[in-house]
C-alpha cells in the first residue's frame, strides 16, 4: 500500500490518499457500531449516557454528580465513605434519587413551571445544593459552616456556574414539590380526633378462647375457596413483583486464592508478633471502617458469622485473632474485641447471649481481568438464552439451578440481591417474563426474570394457594375450640360475670388499658372486636367474636377522656408535624411509584460497558 501511495502521479496519489481516509473512516465507524450494536451499555457510553428516563437521557456528569451527593451525604452520616458492600447501596440510592430527579422534571415542564436568575441566586444563598453543605471546605467540627459559605459566596474570584447549573434544574423540582405539599392539610377537627386517639385511656377485660391445638381441614377445593374470598382483603398489599433468580459465582483460580491467602497470613503472623492490629488495618484493609482499625461498631450474633468464625470466636479468648478465612471474593482477618477495652462510639453491654464485636481486615481476592469478562461472556449467552426459552430452562441447560425470590416492593428489596439492588428495581420497572441483563455482584453475576407482577390490591387465588391451606387449617382449629366458647356464652347467659365465665372454663380474663391509637396487641388480630368495644356501653359484655387465633370476648370498662385544654401549641406543633409528615411520606410514596410504573426507565450503568 505504502509502495502505491509513494507511486504514480500527483492525481492517482490524490485518489489513493482519498479511498484510503474513507476506507479507515468506514472501518472506524462500522467497527464502533458494530461494537455497541445490541448492548445498550456501549450505545449508551459512546453517546455519553447511562440511561434514559422517558427519552430524557441520563449523562455521565449527571450520573457523577448525583453519585457524589450520594456519598457526600454517605461520610455526613456515618463520618467515612462507603466501602465493600455498601457502595453497591449508595450507586442504586444516588441511581433512584436521580431517576425521580427526572421524573419530577418532567412533571415539572408539563406544568411550565420556570426559574428566574434572581430564584437561583436566593437559592444559592439560602439552600445551596447538597453537595456543597457537605463540602469540607465549609466545615466546621464536622457540620456546615454558613458563615465560611457566605464568605466564599461573597469572593468574586470563586466560579459558582456548575451549582447554579444545578440549581437551575432543580428549582422547578422544588416548585412542584411544594404545590404538593400544599395540597396536603390537616383540619382542626382532624387533629383533635387524632390528639384523643392518642391519649384517652381505654380500660377493658378481655377473654381469649384459644383454638385447638391439633387438627386440619378437608382441604376441598370448596373449602379453600370459601377461605380466599373470606380472607382476600386482608391479604392486600401495594404494588409488587416477583423475580425468578439465576446467581452465577464468580469463579477463583487458586493462585488468585493463594496470593490473597498469603497476604492474610502474613499479617496474621505480624499481629501474633506483637505489631498492632488497628494499624495494619487502616493500612492494608480494603474493608469498611479501615480507617478507624476496621472495627465493626455494632454487636454481632453467631447467626450471623458463620459455622468457622463462630466456632473460633466461642473457644478464643477477646482480644485473639481468628486466623484467615475464605468468604467469596475476600480474605476476613478477624480479632474478638475485649468489651472492657471497646473505645467505639456504641460502647454497650453486650445485648445477648453470645453477642461479640470484631474488627476486621479484608483482603480482596484479585481475578485477572481476562477471567471475569469470560465468565460474564458466558453469563450474557445464558441470559440471551433465556429470552427465547425461559431463564428457568437456560439455566438447566448449564447444570444451573434458579431459585424465586419473595414479592417485593419500591421500598421491600428482596434480600438475596442485598448485593445486587439495581437488579431489583430493574424488576420494578420491567414486564412478566422479561429477562434482565447482567448484573454483576461483589462475588456473583446475576440474570432476572420477571416471574410474577401484580397491581396493588388482593392477590390471586392462584398466588396464595400454599397459604390458603394453611389458614383453613387455622380456621378449622378455630372451630373445634368453638364448644368451649359455648360454654362461656352458657355461663353469660346463667348470670355469670366474665370473670367467673372464663374460670368456668378454665381461663382467665384479663383485664387492660390502651388507646385507640395503640389497641392491646390482642385486640390487633380482631378490629370487629375493638370496634364494637369502643362502641358498646361499659360492663357489657361483647362476644364471642371470631379471630384468627381463637374466640374473643370483651367488657368494656370505662374511658377516660383526656381534657382538650392539655392541646397546647407544643403539643399541637408536635401533632400537626408528625400526622402531616406521615401523609406526605405516603403521598409522596404513592406519587413516585404511579410516575414510575407509567415510565419507560433503562439502567445503562453496567452490564457489557463494564467489560
Amino acid at each position: 500500500m505504502l509502495g502505491y501511495l509513494r507511486s504514480g502521479n500527483k492525481r492517482t496519489k490524490m485518489i489513493w490518499w482519498v479511498l484510503t481516509i474513507l476506507t479507515v473512516l468506514s472501518f472506524l465507524i462500522g467497527f464502533s457500531f458494530l461494537g455497541g450494536l445490541g448492548d445498550r451499555s456501549s450505545q449508551a457510553r459512546l453517546a455519553g449516557n447511562v440511561g434514559n428516563v422517558n427519552g430524557d437521557k441520563v449523562t455521565i456528569p449527571q450520573w457523577q454528580a448525583a453519585l457524589e451527593e450520594a456519598r457526600a451525604a454517605y461520610r455526613q452520616r456515618f463520618g467515612s465513605d462507603p466501602q465493600d458492600r455498601d457502595i453497591k447501596s449508595v450507586e442504586q440510592q444516588a441511581w433512584r434519587t436521580l431517576v425521580n430527579e427526572k421524573l419530577f422534571a418532567q412533571q415539572a415542564r408539563d406544568a411550565k413551571l420556570d426559574v428566574t436568575d434572581g430564584e437561583v441566586l436566593n437559592a444559592m444563598r439560602t439552600t445551596p445544593p447538597s453537595v456543597l453543605l457537605a463540602s469540607p471546605a465549609f466545615q466546621t467540627d464536622g457540620r456546615f459552616d454558613p458563615n465560611k459559605y457566605q464568605q466564599a459566596l461573597a469572593n468574586p474570584q470563586n466560579n459558582w456556574s456548575a451549582f447554579e447549573g444545578m440549581l437551575r434544574g432543580q428549582l422547578p423540582v422544588r416548585k412542584l414539590q411544594e404545590r404538593l405539599l400544599a395540597s396536603i392539610k390537616l383540619s382542626k377537627p382532624e387533629l383533635t380526633q387524632a390528639f384523643h386517639q392518642r391519649y384517652d385511656r381505654v380500660s377493658a377485660t378481655l377473654l381469649a378462647v384459644p383454638a385447638a391445638d391439633s387438627g386440619s381441614s378437608a382441604g376441598t377445593e370448596d373449602e379453600l375457596r370459601k377461605t380466599y374470598e373470606a380472607y382476600k382483603t386482608r391479604m392486600a398489599t401495594p404494588a409488587r413483583t416477583q423475580l425468578e433468580l439465576l446467581m452465577i459465582a464468580k469463579q477463583y483460580s487458586a493462585d488468585e486464592v493463594k496470593a490473597a491467602m498469603d497476604l492474610g497470613r502474613s499479617l496474621y503472623d505480624r499481629v501474633n508478633q506483637g505489631e498492632d492490629f488497628g494499624q495494619l488495618a487502616r493500612d492494608h484493609s480494603e474493608g469498611p471502617n479501615a480507617d478507624r482499625g476496621g472495627i465493626i461498631d455494632r454487636w454481632l450474633s453467631p447467626n450471623e458469622l458463620g459455622t468457622l468464625i463462630a466456632g473460633a470466636v466461642n473457644t478464643k479468648p477477646p482480644g485473639s485473632v481468628i486466623e484467615p478465612v475464605q468468604e467469596g471474593g475476600r480474605v476476613l482477618l478477624l480479632k474478638i474485641m475485649d468489651p472492657a477495652k471497646d473505645t467505639s462510639s456504641t460502647k454497650t453491654a453486650p445485648p445477648f447471649p453470645g453477642a461479640v464485636k470484631l474488627s476486621q481486615i479484608v483482603i480482596k481476592v484479585r481475578p485477572a481481568p481476562e477471567g471475569l469478562r469470560k465468565q460474564f461472556k458466558e453469563a450474557q449467552v445464558i441470559a440471551v438464552r433465556a429470552k427465547s426459552v425461559g431463564l428457568s430452562k437456560a439455566a438447566t441447560e448449564k447444570g444451573l439451578s434458579t431459585m424465586k425470590t419473595g414479592f417485593y416492593d419500591q421500598n421491600n428489596a428482596p434480600p438475596q440481591l442485598f448485593n445486587v439492588p439495581e437488579a431489583a428495581d430493574w424488576g420494578l420497572s420491567a414486564k412478566r417474563n422479561d429477562v434482565s441483563p447482567v448484573f454483576e455482584g461483589q462475588d456473583e453475576f446475576v440474570i432476572a426474570t420477571v416471574a410474577q407482577q401484580h397491581p396493588a390490591g388482593a392477590p390471586t387465588r392462584e398466588e396464595v394457594g400454599d397459604q390458603l391451606k394453611m389458614i383453613a387449617d387455622a380456621e378449622h382449629r378455630v372451630d373445634l375450640a368453638k364448644p368451649r366458647a359455648d360454654r362461656v356464652v352458657a355461663a353469660l347467659q346463667a348470670g355469670q360475670s366474665l370473670e367467673g365465665a372464663a374460670k368456668s372454663a378454665g381461663l382467665t380474663a384479663t383485664p387492660v388499658q390502651f388507646s385507640r391509637a395503640q389497641p392491646d396487641p390482642r385486640l390487633a388480630g380482631s378490629p370487629e372486636l375493638l370496634g364494637m368495644l369502643l362502641g358498646a356501653p361499659p360492663a357489657r359484655v361483647i362476644g364471642p367474636v371470631r379471630g384468627s387465633q381463637g374466640w374473643l370476648f370483651g367488657r368494656l370498662d370505662g374511658i377516660v377522656v383526656a381534657a382538650d385544654s392539655l392541646l397546647n401549641d407544643q403539643l399541637r406543633g408536635q401533632l400537626t408535624t408528625e400526622i402531616l409528615q406521615a401523609r406526605q411520606r405516603r403521598f409522596f410514596d404513592g406519587y413516585v411509584e404511579k410516575l414510575r410504573s407509567k415510565s419507560q426507565i433503562s439502567d445503562l450503568r453496567g452490564g457489557a460497558g463494564a467489560y
